[in-house]
């Protein structure tokens, strides 16, 4: 699929001037403004009602952290690496099948997706299922089988609660809903280092059983135990990767609201949120920078108004405080942004998978995970860092565009300071800093590369010396291209004061104005935001508010009748994106 700003694509798969296609959109019945995956679901569940949808990017291609880049002849994945909820009647099947997307997912290694390397080099693969997981701790534990059953029996018992939420409210179940709420409203600020410390494990049960921190990327002292407990049973069937790489859930969407009617706009960031006489009114566009000088701010008018954008930049940049209450004004400066991920791209000159390594995602743990999340949080290099590696051709192997024959698509991961005086710049990409030749900056992103390459020898010995292609994304790169406050994938933290209740709803206090995204009450992730873009359709849409937290309600509406769509041509390439830098 080839989007290009100035020759987009019209709904009918032909080429049309910039000019033609945006006076066609002047009359949108909803304006979203970011094509992420909570945009795009959104945007896609909006047009399945009937509306005609108009998406707003700043970026060159749609999907946000769910998209690839390509350079040098391979491609790498900006932020899908592995999801759950794949399988038959699981969360992506039931977001995906109403709209009649049908994305091919290749399951990681049943017997262990995650692979865990403790610092004495003792190798834990963590195993699709609950009773399977339990079973694994005890064989790797066999002294602490107390603790293991304490842990999973807490997991199962909070996953349990969360499930039943989705179910039909009777009365009957709001009579029972205190007693079974009890496991959640007795460990609503419980943290997972707070639990752990109460099950007293030895060191290397501490470390597997809080191992899964990188997802929500908060310290076991700050991380809520119920977060964590999700994050485990979000994978308790299975882990996944989309054939044909990250960015086809992304192209699909795209081309369902394209086919519906609707239309992506790339390339063309929003400056400002119409507000008049107190409701939302549309927006305010910045030209491409090739056309800035020949054109003036747009304006497009809508009476609904998404923004699955920065939630700081959203409420006090594109609406503006002068719109809003004190209170939410100052509470929105007060959120703590999660911390960033910086990540190494790496193509290897030998097969992983010829030489047996199995389908399964690589965590090399520190000694002190506290100190590595303290490291961070006070703009320092870690000592010690976590890293995480995976690779696309071992989850992947029929994608020819993530390495060559013979040749390893491995991707290097690990969480980093937030500060742009740590980057050695100032106002960063998002005040409109040029940073790339900055020498402290380039300096500061070799030291990175070259300490998660050393830790990622214990992992795959002999990486450095297979290295034939590397590529390196920093925070500052992540908030170039996403234009998130403080270059962080995740949105606003997960902690016990910014989580489930403590998040922003999909309303705000501006009718027609919505908010969905990595930073509201669904929080990060990909699935998740999924889940989000959808109930966020559902509220927009005048759809009443299900009783559910997976928002099967607007599902079941359109399962009833299935939009009947072609399917996108065999093949469909895409523009090739930037290295990232």
């Amino acid at each position: 699929m080839t989007y290009d700003n100035r020759m987009l694509l019209s709904p009918d798969g032909t080429r049309a001037s910039r000019e033609v296609i945006m006076s066609s959109v002047q009359d949108s019945d909803a304006i979203v403004i970011g094509s992420g995956p909570s945009g795009l679901t959104c945007a896609a569940y909006l047009a399945a009602t009937g509306k005609k949808v108009l998406v707003f990017d700043r970026h060159f291609e749609a999907g946000g952290n769910a998209t690839t880049f390509a350079h040098g002849g391979y491609e790498f994945d900006v932020g899908l690496h592995y999801i759950g909820e794949c399988h038959p009647g699981g969360q992506v099947p039931m977001i995906l099948d109403p709209l009649g997307i049908g994305v091919k997912f290749r399951e990681l290694d049943p017997d262990g997706f995650d692979t865990f390397i403790l610092p004495d080099d003792t190798r834990f693969r963590w195993p699709k299922g609950l009773p399977e997981l339990r079973a694994r701790l005890h064989e790797a534990f066999p002294a602490e089988s107390d603790g293991i059953d304490r842990f999973m029996d807490t997991v199962v018992g909070l996953d349990s609660v969360m499930q039943s939420l989705s179910e039909p409210m009777t009365p009957r179940r709001m009579l029972e809903a205190p007693l079974k709420l009890w496991p959640v409203i007795r460990h609503y600020r419980t943290t997972v280092a707070g639990y752990l410390d109460s099950l007293g494990p030895s060191p290397g049960l501490r470390s597997i059983l809080g191992a899964h921190n990188g997802i929500y990327a908060l310290a076991p002292s700050r991380a809520p135990l119920i977060l964590h407990a999700l994050v485990i049973s979000h994978f308790s069937n299975g882990a996944f990767y989309p054939e044909g790489g990250g960015q086809r859930i992304s192209d699909e969407m795209a081309t369902f609201v394209r086919e519906m009617g609707g239309e992506i706009v790339l390339r063309t960031p929003v400056e400002e949120i119409i507000v008049e006489k107190g409701r939302a009114r549309g927006v305010r566009v910045r030209p491409p920078a090739h056309e800035r000088r020949a054109r003036a701010q747009e304006e497009f008018r809508a009476p609904l108004v998404i923004s699955s954008a920065d939630l700081k930049h959203t409420y006090l940049e594109m609406v503006g405080p002068d719109h809003l209450p004190a209170g939410l004004v100052s509470k929105v400066r007060r959120y703590t942004m999660t911390l960033p991920i910086f990540a190494v791209y790496l193509i290897l000159d030998r097969d992983l998978r010829a030489e047996g390594h199995p389908n399964t995602n690589l965590s090399v743990l520190g000694e002190d995970v506290e100190a590595m999340y303290a490291d961070a949080e006070a703009g320092r290099f870690p000592d010690d860092p976590w890293v995480f590696a995976c690779s696309a051709t071992l989850k992947d192997p029929g994608n020819a565009r993530a390495a060559r024959p013979g040749q390893t698509n491995v991707q290097l991961m690990t969480l980093a300071p937030r500060d742009h005086a740590f980057w050695g710049i100032r106002g960063g990409p998002h005040m409109g800093e040029r940073y790339r030749r900055n020498p402290a900056y380039v300096a500061r992103k070799n030291q990175y590369q070259e300490a998660l390459i050393d830790k990622a020898e214990r992992a795959i010995p002999g990486i450095r010396d297979s290295i034939v292609h590397v590529e390196t994304a920093s925070p500052i790169t992540h908030e170039r291209f996403m234009d998130s406050s403080g270059g962080t994938s995740y949105g606003i933290e997960c902690t016990s004061g910014q989580f489930l209740l403590g998040r922003p709803r999909m309303t705000t206090p501006i009718p027609g104005l919505f908010l969905t995204g990595s930073s509201t009450m669904f929080a990060h992730g990909i699935v998740a935001a999924m889940l989000g873009g959808m109930m966020t359709a559902s509220v927009a849409a005048g759809i009443p508010f299900p009783k559910t937290i997976t928002g099967d309600h607007l599902a079941r509406r359109l399962a009833a009748d299935p939009i009947r769509r072609r399917a996108a041509p065999p093949g469909t390439d895409r523009a090739v994106g930037k290295a990232a830098v």
